[in-house]
């Protein structure tokens, strides 16, 4: 297939000078456009096709018309809006003037409208409401308005026999909130799903939302769930492109503080062998070599039906492996070294979706205080030569470096120790089990 050669349309080269030009800041928001005049006139054209390039700058909401005044660069004074402040705890001062806060802190004007009324939901709520055909519900319509321009719709729907003669009946701004409101009727919402679809409006979001062409908006559709797995509300917020940032905030899962360590078994082979590629996939995106190889399965196996190889549990989550024996490498440690007694750490990873919560230093703790209950007198371990960053975290941690092993073939070879029973306080507390215990 050719490609073809045709030079691009005229109207359309118009439509990339002054997007452009946009882009690179020549033309700045709210500044005036060339009139159609001047622009066919630049161009060598007919005003027909500057009024058609013009059209496809509309239509993607980079300018907007007003006759008769002109074109101009489409102004953008976005709401920042955070879906997951959803369940957050807040003051107990109404839902309004939460959002009026927000807003006067910037300078701007927040207001809004509301109406409520009982009505027959479409398929896409009562799908999610999981009502039967022919149940109503109240549904309460809120339009928010920034310095006097609707900004979005916030459309909360109920099952109506959940808060039928409720303060959700009634048209006016709630003080503590419709999901407070919820709980107290004993629908306690626990979790949510969200979906957002980015489409074209709607004509009645047009109306509602006065958007002009071009204006794509995003659906934030938000369903609540009680304990029991009841939807009791659904929520459509319609937000238009050009007026919002949709920002979230993501943090990692907090440990639950009951972590156990256990000794492996043989039906545990898959979760170690899967942490530790997982560790060493990780190392190598940022161009470490260590474990850069198949992992060594016999050894593994070796040290689990040893009873030397361990999991560290959240919950019943696999989290954390440490490896630990009495075996001094010969490659490594002299043999006076060897006759001191010593235990060795090896293969310790952490899953990267629980690391920075200390699980390393917790797990050396634990090693130490198992050391010192043995009678050993140095907890050891043989750190990768090139990876700086783990050997500083050994260091950090009271680990001294004793010296840099070089052995062929052998990546490894930076040698610490620690005196066993300094116990450092680093992370949680390891709950250690038998091998004959449950995690329950």
């Amino acid at each position: 297939m050719s490609v073809s050669s045709r030079p691009r349309a005229l109207y359309l080269r118009i439509a990339d000078q002054i997007r452009a030009q946009i882009s690179d800041g020549s033309l700045r928001e709210g500044d005036r456009l060339p009139t159609e005049a001047e622009i066919a006139a630049s161009w060598d054209t007919t005003r027909t096709t500057a009024v058609k390039g013009l059209g496809v700058l509309i239509n993607e909401g980079l300018i907007v018309s007003q006759r008769p005044r002109g074109h101009f660069v489409r102004a953008r004074r976005p709401m920042v809006y955070r879906p997951q402040a959803e369940f957050r705890r807040r003051p107990l001062t109404s839902e309004m003037d939460a959002f009026v806060a927000q807003l006067s802190d910037e300078g701007r004007v927040a207001t809004q409208k509301i109406e409520v009324s009982i009505i027959k939901p479409t398929t896409e709520v009562r799908d999610r409401l999981r009502l039967a055909e022919g149940e109503l519900t109240a549904v309460r319509r809120r339009v928010r308005y920034i310095d006097g321009v609707p900004y979005n719709t916030n459309d909360s729907y109920f099952p109506l026999d959940l808060v039928q003669g409720s303060e959700i009946m009634d048209p006016a701004d709630i003080t503590r909130g419709a999901n407070t409101v919820l709980a107290e009727l004993g629908y306690p919402q626990v979790r949510a799903i969200d979906e957002i679809h980015v489409r074209m409006p709607t004509p009645e979001e047009v109306e509602r939302l006065h958007l002009g062409p071009g204006t794509a908006v995003a659906s934030h559709v938000t369903t609540g769930y009680t304990a029991s797995g009841r939807p009791v509300r659904t929520v459509i917020n319609c937000l238009p492109g050009d007026r919002h940032v949709i920002t979230y905030e993501r943090a990692k899962p907090p440990i639950s503080g009951q972590l156990v360590i256990r000794p492996a078994s043989e039906a545990d082979l898959d979760t170690v062998t899967s942490l530790w590629t997982g560790a060493a996939s990780w190392l190598g995106k940022r161009g470490i070599d260590q474990w850069q190889y198949a992992p060594r399965l016999e050894r593994i196996v070796q040290n689990i039906e040893a009873g030397e190889c361990f999991l560290v549990e959240d919950q019943g989550v696999p989290v954390a492996t440490i490896t630990v024996d009495d075996h001094p490498d010969p490659d490594f440690w002299t043999s006076e070294e060897a006759e001191e007694p010593a235990v060795y750490v090896h293969r310790m990873v952490v899953r990267r979706d629980s690391s920075g919560h200390e699980l390393g230093g917790a797990m050396l703790d634990w090693a130490s205080q198992m050391a010192a209950d043995q009678g050993a007198r140095w907890v050891r371990l043989d750190a990768w030569r090139e990876n700086q960053q783990l050997q500083e975290f050994y260091a950090s941690r009271g680990f001294e470096h004793l010296r840099t092993v070089t052995v062929e073939g052998r990546g490894s070879g930076a040698l610490f120790q620690r005196r066993a029973g300094d116990v450092r306080g680093a992370g949680p507390q390891l709950i250690t089990l038998s091998p004959d215990q449950g995690t329950d």
